[in-house]
């Protein structure tokens, strides 16, 4: 309930487009830290999965190579 009573009185002191605006921005905010680690474990997901296919490769060269 203090939540509430935080947020009207931000409202009623700043304006409702100044209050929504900066709400907007620190959910951007937030967004951008949740995608950011997103990134990084596709990244390295990535990176894994390439360390393997380079090593079925050289395994399948050597097979041909035979």
């Amino acid at each position: 309930m203090e939540e509430i009573q935080m947020i009207s009185t931000l409202i009623g002191s700043l304006g409702f487009p100044i209050v929504a605006c900066c709400y907007m921005a620190w959910m951007h905010n937030e967004s951008e830290t949740r995608h950011s680690k997103e990134r990084q474990d596709m990244t390295d997901a990535i990176n894994s999965l390439s360390t393997v296919l380079e090593v079925i490769k050289d395994r399948l060269d050597i097979k041909d190579n035979d």
